[in-house]
């Protein structure tokens, strides 16, 4: 009785495991690289608004490198990049698509750290943009590791 119900465990625990690494590596990052470029477009429209967005101590550490406006056009450019490499599809994992990866985690991670260590306590606002921090590391993660096939996949994993 005792082995049986560890066995049904077991297998659980192997069906579980195969269904996150499915999620993980068969899911389409489509949505992903789509919801990238609109955030990116967002932030860059909302720093090239008239006003002096980098006046809240939040953006002080951005400031330090690069003026507000720039910071704009960085994110317009960035998210028109995203937009068409998530169009064309050969670009996922060609090295300008893991070289745009990558980029675009460390973009995302500047901000998001710079945020969070410019004023205590953190901003719960920017929640947000963690999640899309992690969202284009797992992009340059699968980007850079290519098209994989899970055991017992009938398909290629996608993008």
């Amino acid at each position: 009785m005792i082995k049986k119900q560890l066995n049904l465990i077991k297998e659980n625990i192997i069906e579980f495991k195969n269904r996150v690494m499915s999620v993980l590596y068969e899911s389409e990052m489509v949505w992903t690289r789509l919801t990238l470029s609109c955030a990116e477009f967002i932030w860059g429209f909302s720093l090239l608004w008239p006003g002096e967005t980098f006046e809240r101590p939040a953006y002080s550490a951005m400031e330090l490198l690069l003026s507000e406006q720039m910071w704009g056009i960085l994110f317009l450019v960035t998210g028109t990049l995203q937009f068409l490499i998530m169009v064309y599809t050969r670009l996922h994992h060609a090295p300008l698509g893991v070289l745009f990866a990558m980029y675009n985690s460390s973009l995302w991670w500047f901000v998001v750290v710079s945020m969070y260590m410019s004023v205590y306590p953190p901003p719960a606002g920017i929640s947000g943009e963690l999640a899309l921090a992690f969202s284009s590391m797992w992009i340059f993660v699968r980007a850079g590791c290519g098209r994989y096939k899970l055991i017992g996949s009938k398909r290629e994993n996608k993008e």
